[in-house]
């Protein structure tokens, strides 16, 4: 099997400023704020190491020396974002490392709780560039804005994404894509500074792929989002 046909790599943005999270950030790094006694970097990392994948790249910042000196010794690779550009611009400053394979992308402030969502992403990969996505179920779903909802899915294939309506509550029951992705060279070469942009495109081609992920889901960025991961993840 070639290389580009396995996930082998896997990016974690650590670089942002966090500022949705920021009464709970640690050393002013929302990255290492604790859920169930472990850091969400640490919880991210050994999701994807589960996962199979053994190169790992966190972006840091200069601006987050914490995050370096928590990862001494971890055995991943730290590249420094040096400013906080968003996430395209995150996860390009891996590029030199990934080399043009296809990269497993996980936000460290989504957390799963009964299912490693990067497993069944890379299980799934067929080359083309493939989004975790979920249902948005109540009650849960009754605190989320209406971002990354997917319009339009025929089979496997995603094939519309909205607008981002962060003034909208998010439509119970519809699907949702979250905090897991892998990008291939296919999204990089249409991808500018907008993923979701990057994104549409490839669904207008018909070359977006969705893994369902059937387990709940929690945005620690949002205040509630915390409280509800401190009582899954503590009990």
């Amino acid at each position: 099997m070639a290389e580009e046909d396995v996930v082998t790599w896997a990016v974690i943005p650590a670089a942002g400023l966090g500022t949705r999270m920021s009464e709970n950030a640690v050393l002013g790094c929302k990255e290492l704020i604790e859920i169930g006694g472990l850091t969400m970097l640490e919880r991210t990392i050994r999701e994807v190491e589960d996962a199979g994948i053994k190169r790992i790249v966190v972006i840091s910042s200069p601006n987050k020396p914490a995050i370096d000196a928590e990862l001494e010794g971890r055995g991943v690779e730290i590249v420094h974002q040096m400013e906080p550009n968003g996430l395209i611009d995150a996860v390009r400053c891996a590029r030199s490392l990934t080399v043009g394979l296809p990269c497993l992308v996980a936000l460290p402030d989504v957390l799963f709780t009964d299912i490693n969502p990067s497993k069944i992403l890379c299980n799934e990969f067929d080359g083309s560039t493939r989004l975790a996505v979920v249902q948005v179920n109540a009650p849960w779903g009754r605190h989320l804005c209406d971002t990354g909802r997917v319009t339009e899915m025929v089979g496997g294939r995603i094939l519309g994404l909205s607008d981002k309506h962060p003034d909208r509550a998010f439509p119970l029951d519809e699907i949702r894509i979250t905090g897991r992705a892998i990008w291939t060279e296919a999204f990089w070469e249409v991808a500018e500074d907008n993923e979701v942009e990057a994104l549409r495109i490839l669904a207008a081609d018909e070359i977006l792929s969705a893994s369902f992920v059937k387990t709940p889901y929690i945005d620690v960025g949002l205040t509630v989002g915390y409280e509800y991961a401190q009582s899954i993840f503590n009990r």
